[in-house]
C-alpha cells in the first residue's frame, strides 16, 4: 500500500496508533482502504495478535525516532476492522442489532486471525437469530459462509444445518473451483467430505437410470424388463418406457445420462425430483386377453431405489466436528 493520505476515522480521539486498512483489490469490493486512529493498549488488551504485533519484536512495534506509528493492514476489510475496533474500544452502543451473512462472515474471519472471537459474544445471540430466519433466502454466495461463522462462533445447529443443506440443495456452480465454498479456510476438512458425499450421491443416482437404461436395451437372451416377455419376443413394452423415459430425460439436459458426478448442475434433490417426476409411459393392456402391462411401469421401482441411495447416504459431519464445535463454545462462554 502507498503513503498515499486518507482520510481518518477517529475511533479514539486521543489514539498513538493509526490503522491502514484494506487496499484497492477486486475482492473488496467497493470498500475503500481507510485509516482509523485507535489506542493501541486498547488493542493489545482485547487481542494476543495485537498485542505480539504492536509490543513485540515485530516492524509494526511503535517506531523509536518519534514519528507517527502507522500498521499497514492491507488484506483486511475496511467495514469490519470499523467494527471491531468500535467493539474493542468499548463503544457499544455502534454494534449494530443484525448483521447480514456476509457481514458477519467478514467480521469473525478478522476476529479469529487476531483471536479476538470472544469479544463478539454479547452480540451472537440476536445476529444468529437473524441469519437462522435467512437461510431459506435465494443467495448461493451467501449460505455456505454459515458454515464457518457456525464453526467460528461454536453454533452447532448452524453448522450442521447448513452443511446438510449445502450438501442436499447446493447447485453444481456452488461446488465449482473458485466458489465461496471452496475458497472457505476451515480448520477442519469438512469441505471435501460435503463435496464427496455430494458426487458419490449424485453418481448413485445416476448410476440407477443407467442401469435401468441398459436393461430396457438387453438382447433378447439375456433377461428382460418386460414381465409378459418371450424369448425373441417383440420388444414393444420396453420400447415404450424406454422411448418416454428418453424424451423426458432429453428435456431435463441428462441425456445422454452424465458419466461423470461432478458435471452435474443439478442439486441432489433437484436431481431426485427430476428423475422421480418422469413421465413413464406402458403400452398397458394392447389387446382383450392380452397380458397388462401396467405392472411393467418402473415408476415404482426407480423411486424406491433413489430413496435407498438417499438413505444411505453418510452424513459429511464426523463426531469430531461436533466435539470441536462444543470446544469452541465452551472457550467463547457462548450461551
Amino acid at each position: 500500500m502507498d503513503a498515499t493520505p486518507l482520510p481518518l476515522n477517529k475511533i479514539d480521539p486521543r489514539g498513538d496508533l493509526k490503522l491502514r486498512v484494506g487496499t484497492e483489490r477486486r475482492d473488496q469490493g467497493s470498500e475503500k482502504p481507510t485509516c482509523f486512529l485507535v489506542c493501541s493498549k486498547a488493542l493489545a488488551r482485547v487481542s494476543p495478535v495485537f498485542d505480539r504485533m504492536l509490543y513485540g519484536s515485530f516492524t509494526e512495534a511503535k517506531p523509536e525516532n518519534g514519528r507517527d506509528w502507522t500498521v499497514e493492514l492491507p488484506h483486511d476489510m475496511p467495514s469490519a476492522m470499523e467494527l471491531f475496533l468500535h467493539i474493542a474500544h468499548g463503544h457499544l452502543q455502534k454494534a449494530p442489532r443484525a448483521l447480514s451473512i456476509h457481514e458477519l462472515f467478514d467480521l469473525t474471519a478478522l476476529t479469529h486471525f487476531y483471536d479476538a472471537t470472544h469479544l463478539l459474544v454479547p452480540w451472537v445471540r440476536p445476529w444468529v437469530d437473524t441469519l437462522m430466519d435467512a437461510t431459506s433466502g435465494p443467495d448461493d454466495a451467501a449460505v455456505p459462509k454459515l458454515i464457518w461463522i457456525g464453526w467460528e462462533l461454536g453454533h452447532r445447529q448452524m453448522f450442521e444445518a447448513t452443511v446438510r443443506r449445502v450438501t442436499m440443495e447446493g447447485p453444481g456452480s456452488m461446488f465449482a473451483e473458485g466458489s465461496v465454498l471452496r475458497q472457505l479456510e476451515m480448520p477442519s476438512d469438512i469441505i471435501e467430505r460435503i463435496c464427496a458425499v455430494r458426487y458419490e450421491t449424485i453418481g448413485a443416482l445416476l448410476s440407477v437410470m443407467r442401469s435401468f437404461v441398459e436393461l430396457l436395451t438387453v438382447v433378447d437372451e439375456g433377461p428382460r424388463w418386460c414381465r409378459h416377455a418371450t424369448f425373441m419376443g417383440p420388444h414393444r413394452c420396453e420400447s415404450m418406457i424406454l422411448g418416454s423415459m428418453t424424451f423426458c430425460l432429453t428435456r431435463a439436459g441428462l441425456f445422454p445420462i452424465p458419466e461423470d458426478a461432478r458435471g452435474v448442475e443439478y442439486s441432489i434433490l433437484g436431481l431426485y425430483g427430476a428423475f422421480s417426476s418422469l413421465v413413464i409411459h406402458d403400452i398397458g393392456q394392447p389387446a382383450k386377453g392380452e397380458g397388462d402391462h401396467a405392472g411393467c411401469n418402473p415408476r415404482e421401482y426407480l423411486v424406491d431405489q433413489m430413496k435407498a441411495v438417499l438413505a444411505t447416504m453418510r452424513s459429511p459431519v464426523k463426531d469430531g466436528d461436533k466435539e470441536q464445535l462444543d470446544a469452541q463454545a465452551t472457550r467463547l462462554r457462548m450461551p
